[in-house]
């Protein structure tokens, strides 16, 4: 099923998908359907030199290390924190060192748009993290494995993509990543017009099998990293990242205790980057089953 829904993704985004097959997706979001065909645009960002950077639709941007053109390699998706857009993202002095990290160890970076500032990993964000993924991998020589990286409020887009996109994701990384959606809710009443627009919730609490983390199935196993605080008061680490991964971690699962407040200086330093590094280059290693 994943393997057609991605086919008829990329006719879509080509345009040549027949009008009428799309009365079969009715969770997808209109303001997509159809549309006109999807274009990614090369573009330049001297702060992250020599890697080829992409413009894409609605504001995202993919970011290829120069050796990608050549040599095998995967994709890691990074999905943005709550109020941030990618060119925010791009250039925010706290991430450029990370990204650049990342970067500099041989991973192209897309950084989707998700639905905007505030998608909350919903319908939108999927579809946008989906048709990008679509457009990403024709731009470097795609290895075939794909990781998702959620930052803050990106956790919730990149379990959604590892459970319900139409792509494989073979490593799940969280930074103080938030899962669960019903803690979200119920942990500001600010939260919560942005999740009733991003899940058509209507002003009502967010119902279990609307809850990645509460709809999670029993046996969902993937690969984790997840890095996260006691002290975090904006994500509680326990009822999000810890409780991702007495649920779902698999094999090559790690949980690693940070200190500090939410996205604390610590939490995108060096150190973290070379350990989601060594998690990818790790299950590279690994024979898929």
């Amino acid at each position: 099923m994943r393997r057609f829904l991605l086919i008829f993704l990329g006719l879509v985004i080509l345009g040549t998908a027949p009008a009428a097959a799309l009365t079969n997706l009715s969770s997808l979001p209109s303001s997509e359907l159809p549309g006109p065909p999807q274009r990614i645009v090369a573009t330049r960002l001297p702060a992250f030199d020599p890697a080829r950077a992409y413009q894409l639709p609605g504001g995202g941007v993919l970011l290829v290390p120069p050796e990608c053109r050549s040599e095998r390699c995967p994709l890691l998706t990074l999905s943005h924190s709550r109020g941030r857009t990618p060119t925010e993202l791009l250039e925010s002095a706290s991430f450029q060192p990370f990204l650049r990290s990342l970067l500099g160890a041989g991973l192209p970076l897309l950084i989707s748009a998700e639905g905007g500032p505030d998608g909350w990993g919903g319908p939108e964000a999927l579809w946008q993290l989906t048709r990008d993924y679509t457009l990403s991998v024709t731009r470097f020589n795609f290895s075939g494995r794909t990781y998702a990286l959620g930052v803050s409020m990106g956790g919730m887009s990149a379990l959604r993509a590892a459970v319900d996109a139409v792509f494989d994701v073979h490593g799940l990384i969280l930074i103080d990543g938030r899962v669960n959606l019903t803690d979200a809710w119920n942990s500001g009443q600010s939260r919560q017009p942005e999740l009733s627009a991003a899940y058509a919730l209507k002003g009502r609490a967010p119902a279990a099998h609307e809850d990645p983390l509460a709809s999670l199935p029993a046996s969902f196993r993937l690969p984790l990293l997840v890095f996260g605080s006691p002290q975090d008061t904006t994500v509680n680490f326990k009822r999000n990242g810890e409780a991702l991964y007495s649920k779902a971690a698999g094999v090559g699962s790690q949980l690693v205790h940070t200190s500090g407040p939410h996205l604390g200086g610590s939490h995108l330093s060096a150190g973290v980057a070379a350990q989601v590094v060594a998690f990818v280059r790790g299950l590279q290693a690994r024979k898929l089953p």
